[in-house]
């Protein structure tokens, strides 16, 4: 049954399901001698609104707001809408979605997904995660990484500050079963928030992601959102040293503080590559758990997965779950192949 349910959401996730957009309406007062307005009026609404906010069926027009490097590869880009956004996409998108935006490179006419996260820059420069019910009104934060054939990445991070880029969206790239109930994050921005025991209505589930480079954005995202993942999430991240993370390094250390994930980290400047260090990591690596669904009964003190999602180059991709092809996803070979994991619980992300 767990199987179905799951087949049936990534079935729904590969149409690219739109995020419903909510349009607020404009009413007039009409009477007398200001009917002949209401053209008018319905005319600069036009203006105004159309291909202002974001959608999937359109490009609307971004500037580049803060763009740093975090190291000779990697940086945060923020990219601040020419006109503020109407709705908040953190709050409209629930915890099971993970949703990405494409950026267009005019000069090519290539677009890129490209996975944005709660996140804003300060005054100071400082990254912060958005508190609830706050989304800048509508402001982007990426964190990427210039691939020596990654034509859109490579022109975004020479990209100056003020310049103006086209974006739309939201896509869903994936789709989790639901979980209606949302659970507190306060501790993302407190500094003094306590360590609380949660209850929940319905058992949580848990997930593990296999990440390397800038593909734990996703992941990242679904833990930081306002409606974050219920469950927790057991993160193998590689990357060339843990500097490369930046901002985002201190996050997952808060995470995992609070319980919300367990992360191990391999970096190929110690040595420790995972590609390198197989026999190790398959020790590390669970079988796929079942899931019960029901009241809840309490958290595990280990997490179990129940599914895997991997995120990376498709090098990477093909050691930890094998090849991902075009359209499909092909056969689940590499380290989750070994340890029992096929294709209806694993999901290889592009």
């Amino acid at each position: 049954m767990w199987s179905q349910r799951l087949k049936h959401q990534w079935q729904n996730s590969l149409r690219n399901i739109l995020i419903a957009r909510q349009y607020q309406r404009v009413r007039w007062v009409a009477s007398g001698g200001i009917l002949a307005s209401l053209g008018g009026a319905s005319w600069y609404y036009h203006q105004y609104w159309h291909e202002v906010e974001l959608s999937p069926d359109y490009f609307t027009k971004y500037r580049v707001s803060h763009n740093a490097k975090l190291d000779s590869e990697h940086f945060l880009m923020e990219l601040t809408p020419l006109k503020p956004q109407r709705v908040n996409l953190w709050s409209a998108t629930t915890s099971n979605k993970l949703w990405s935006v494409e950026v267009k490179q005019p000069e090519i006419m290539v677009v890129r997904n490209y996975t944005p996260l709660p996140l804003k820059v300060t005054t100071d420069k400082k990254v912060q995660v958005l508190p609830d019910g706050k989304f800048e009104s509508g402001k982007l934060l990426f964190y990427l990484k210039k691939y020596r054939y990654g034509e859109v990445a490579r022109w975004l991070s020479e990209l100056p500050e003020g310049h103006i880029v086209e974006v739309r969206g939201p896509f869903v790239d994936f789709e989790l079963p639901p979980f209606e109930e949302k659970r507190d994050r306060s501790f993302l921005w407190d500094d003094n928030a306590k360590l609380q025991s949660e209850q929940f209505l319905q058992q949580p589930y848990d997930i593990a992601a296999f990440t390397a480079g800038t593909g734990i954005a996703p992941i990242m995202q679904l833990l930081l959102k306002e409606n974050p993942f219920p469950g927790r999430i057991l993160m193998f991240h590689s990357c060339h040293a843990d500097s490369d993370l930046g901002p985002l390094r201190h996050l997952l250390d808060k995470l995992q503080d609070y319980h919300r994930a367990k992360l191990y980290l391999f970096e190929s400047q110690r040595a420790n590559d995972l590609r390198k260090i197989s026999d190790e990591v398959l020790k590390l690596i669970p079988s796929p758990m079942a899931y019960h669904a029901g009241p809840f009964v309490g958290l595990n003190s280990s997490i179990s997965p129940i599914l895997s999602l991997v995120c990376g180059p498709d090098s990477y991709i093909t050691t930890v779950s094998g090849v991902k092809y075009d359209l499909s996803q092909g056969p689940i070979e590499g380290l989750l192949g070994q340890k029992g994991w096929n294709n209806s619980n694993v999901y290889k992300l592009s």
